[in-house]
């Protein structure tokens, strides 16, 4: 079959769905050309990878040791820093790392933190109640989980608008995207921006004796001969930063565009907010704000009657597998009311996200303040401008303006 999945054409960025449905349903463990790497697009082989030894997430060594033989030392700089961020790391060392980082996202832990969300969240609707348009990208949903997550690092929430540029740039080398010529270039400044930011935050808060916020904890165990080199420390910080607010601002502006594109489901919420939860599921499994994992194969393996050849990429599609038949019912229907919906968007096994509990409260949080805002309002236009970012997927902004007032 030849490969119809280009993921970088505007109208697979626009809706690539009904190419990876095709894609799943006749050729599910497929070699891409333009991506150089397999995918994987049914529920059960995305789900097994994850859970397979076989498959590392180390997929940042191979781009560092390119860069050094190629002599671009900035970029293996750029590689040798994220190769320290827990997502790109295997077991055995990255089992103590995530030990120490998941205590600050139980459930208990992040419930706490509900009412200074929900503070957070009204500091930032109130201004825009008097306006008559507002982008609920820029004016809400990256904001909110920004300041929560500098909230719970230790960092001045003044600093926010200054993380939305450095996010950006590295999001482009995360995500993997296209029509940004020169991202390994911005990728890379932003990152060491980030490295200096919290390198200096680290210093500051340990000569202060500061205790009360995450990065007080790290330090901590980090001088009591635990697991984290000083380099790994600050890792951990910018992935917080970087991941804490990046893909809950996508789940929040994809909820928003599905609950404007789907007039029944909006309808249902509206009489019965108790179903903000249930919404929230459906929406990480609908439209993901994490649309892929990537996997490199650490020997040769064989699924689906193919064949993964050590060292190649592999793409577990996210997107398509929460959509496989097999697994949901009428997968292709935006449903508030589904269940059961066990949807792979957080990941599985050993890499199941952290911060899932914490992105699930913020959104519920958030929606609760917005359903009485959302009803004045409606989307200027019905063609959205989303992400080429292959990775994280969400729309680059989301203007609504207020609906106009029938003349009596």
């Amino acid at each position: 079959m030849k490969n119809t999945f280009d993921a970088f054409a505007s109208e697979i960025i626009a809706n690539p769905y009904p190419a990876l449905a095709r894609l799943r349903a006749a050729d599910p463990v497929s070699w891409n050309e333009p991506l150089k790497g397999w995918l994987l697009t049914t529920y059960d082989d995305v789900k097994a990878a994850q859970k397979d030894s076989r498959f590392s997430a180390e997929r940042v060594k191979p781009f560092t040791m390119h860069m050094a033989a190629t002599k671009r030392p900035e970029l293996e700089r750029m590689g040798t820093l994220l190769n320290h961020w827990l997502l790109f790391r295997d077991p055995p060392a990255h089992t103590p790392l995530r030990r120490l980082l998941i205590d600050a996202f139980t459930p208990r832990a992040i419930n706490a933190l509900r009412p200074r969300i929900g503070e957070i969240v009204e500091e930032l609707l109130d201004p825009l109640s008097d306006r008559n348009q507002f982008d609920m990208i820029s004016d809400f949903a990256f904001p909110m989980p920004a300041t929560v997550i500098a909230h719970i690092l230790g960092v001045p929430s003044s600093d926010v608008p200054k993380f939305r540029t450095w996010s950006n740039d590295l999001a482009t080398v995360i995500g993997n995207s296209r029509q940004v010529p020169d991202r390994f270039e911005r990728g890379a400044r932003a990152l060491f921006t980030l490295t200096d930011y919290f390198r200096t935050t680290v210093s500051h808060r340990r000569n202060a004796r500061t205790k009360g916020v995450l990065v007080d904890d790290l330090i901590a165990a980090q001088e009591s001969g635990g697991p984290m080199s000083e380099e790994e420390l600050v890792a951990s910080c910018i992935l917080i930063l970087f991941a804490g607010h990046e893909t809950t601002m996508n789940l929040i502006g994809n909820a928003t565009l599905l609950l404007f594109k789907n007039p029944d489901q909006w309808a249902l919420l509206r009489n019965d907010p108790n179903l903000i939860s249930s919404m929230v599921e459906e929406v990480l499994r609908y439209e993901c704000a994490a649309f892929v994992i990537v996997r490199v194969a650490n020997e040769d393996i064989e699924i689906g009657g193919k064949r993964i050849s050590k060292g190649d990429r592999v793409f577990l599609m996210l997107g398509a597998a929460n959509r496989d038949p097999i697994h949901f019912d009428d997968p292709e229907r935006f449903d508030i009311l589904r269940k059961p919906n066990r949807h792979l968007s957080f990941g599985f096994g050993i890499h199941f996200c952290i911060g899932a509990q914490l992105a699930r409260v913020e959104a519920e949080v958030a929606f609760k303040h917005l359903l009485p805002l959302m009803k004045d309002f409606e989307p200027v236009s019905d063609d959205f401008d989303w992400d080429d970012n292959f990775v994280l997927r969400g729309v680059k902004s989301l203007l609504l303006q207020r609906r106009a007032v029938a003349a009596a």
